[in-house]
C-alpha cells in the first residue's frame, strides 16, 4: 500500500487545478482513490493517506 501525507495529496490535487482549501483537496483525495487514515508514530498522530488498490478480473 501507497502512503501519502497531506502535503504529498495537496501537490498531486493543485496539479490538477483543485482550489487549494483543506475540503476540497480532500473531497479530491477521496474520488480519486484516496483513503484518509490517522496513525500513531514515535507518540503522535498524523493524517495519512492510503492509496486503495483497484481489483481487476
Amino acid at each position: 500500500m501507497d502512503e501519502y501525507t497531506y502535503e504529498q495529496i495537496r501537490a498531486k490535487a493543485l496539479r490538477h487545478n483543485v482550489s487549494d482549501n483543506k475540503f476540497q483537496i480532500g473531497m479530491w483525495a477521496q474520488f480519486n482513490g484516496y483513503m484518509k487514515c490517522k496513525r500513531k508514530r514515535n507518540g503522535k498522530t498524523r493524517t495519512i493517506y492510503v492509496a486503495l488498490q483497484r481489483l481487476t478480473y
